[in-house]
C-alpha cells in the first residue's frame, strides 16, 4: 500500500473475516468456515476412557484456495505415530477428517480414526479424536506463522501504526488472509501467498482491495518470520517504502 502526498507506504494486516458462505471444491463437497483451521498447531491430548493416559500432538493443516483442509499429524510418546488427515466433511464450525497413521519406534498406534476439528476461544484449536468407544481430547495453540497477530509497525515518515495480521496460507494455492488499515487510512486487502512457504517464513503479496482514504493505493510484499520468542517478525516492502515490526498473537 502507498499513499500519495506525502510519498509514505505502509503495510498494516488485520483479522480474516469469517467466511459465512460455502466454498465449492469442485466435485459438489463445501468446505464452510474453514480458514480457522489453517497452520501449525501443538497440544496434549487426554484419552476420554483415561484421564492418566496423555501425549502430544503437532499438527499442520493446510487450506486450498476453496477451502479444502487437509492435514499432517505427529503424536508423541507413548503413542509414537505419525499421518495424514483427509477431509470428509464441515458442518458448522466442525470439520472432520479420516486419520490415517502408521507407527515410529515403539509406537502404539490406533489407525482409521475420526478427527474433528473446530476453533476453540483464544485462537486455539479443538481436537477431537474418536475411533469406537476411544476417544482423546485436546486444546491447540497455534504454533507456526498462521493465525492472527497485533503490534506496532513503523516506517520512516510516518508515526507508528498498530497493525492486525491474519495469515491463513503459506504456500501458493492456499486461501489468502486479509489486510485492515484504520484511521486515518481506512483501507485494507489480501494478502495472497508467494511461492513455498514455511511455517517459519512466509512471503505473502498484499494488494488493497478498498479503500475510503484515496491516499490509500498500491501493490507490496509482506514477509514473516517466526521468532524464538514466540513472537513475528513483520516486514513490508513496496513503492521503494519498507515498515517493519514485531506481532504478539492475538486471541
Amino acid at each position: 500500500m502507498t499513499m500519495r502526498r506525502p510519498a509514505v507506504a505502509i503495510a498494516c494486516v488485520a483479522a480474516l473475516a469469517a467466511t459465512s458462505t460455502a466454498v465449492a471444491d469442485g466435485g459438489g463437497t463445501s468446505w464452510p468456515s474453514t480458514a480457522s483451521l489453517a497452520g501449525a498447531w501443538t497440544g496434549t491430548a487426554t484419552s476420554t476412557t483415561d484421564t492418566s493416559f496423555t501425549f502430544p500432538v503437532a499438527a499442520t493443516v493446510a487450506v486450498s484456495a476453496t477451502g479444502r483442509p487437509t492435514g499432517t499429524v505427529d503424536l508423541g510418546a507413548p503413542v509414537n505415530c505419525a499421518g495424514t488427515w483427509l477431509p470428509m466433511s464441515t458442518r458448522g464450525a466442525v470439520s472432520t477428517f479420516a486419520e490415517q497413521i502408521t507407527s515410529k519406534t515403539g509406537g502404539i498406534c490406533v489407525n482409521n480414526g475420526v478427527v474433528q476439528l473446530s476453533a476453540a476461544s483464544g485462537g486455539r484449536l479443538r481436537y477431537v479424536w474418536t475411533r469406537g468407544d476411544a476417544g482423546s481430547v485436546a486444546y491447540l495453540e497455534p504454533a507456526g506463522v498462521s493465525g492472527r497477530w497485533v503490534g506496532t509497525i513503523t516506517q520512516a515518515g510516518m508515526a507508528p501504526i498498530t497493525a492486525r495480521l491474519r495469515v491463513v496460507g503459506v504456500r501458493a494455492g492456499q486461501m489468502p488472509g486479509s489486510t485492515d488499515y484504520s484511521s486515518p487510512l481506512s483501507c485494507g486487502g489480501i494478502l495472497t501467498p508467494l511461492g513455498r512457504g514455511t511455517q517459519q517464513r512466509a512471503v505473502l503479496r498484499e494488494q488493497i482491495t478498498h479503500a475510503s482514504n484515496p491516499a490509500c493505493v498500491g501493490l507490496g510484499t509482506t514477509t514473516v518470520t517466526l521468532r524464538a520468542d514466540g513472537r513475528l517478525a513483520y516486514r513490508w516492502t513496496g513503492g521503494g517504502q519498507v515498515s517493519t515490526g514485531v506481532l504478539r498473537r492475538a486471541g
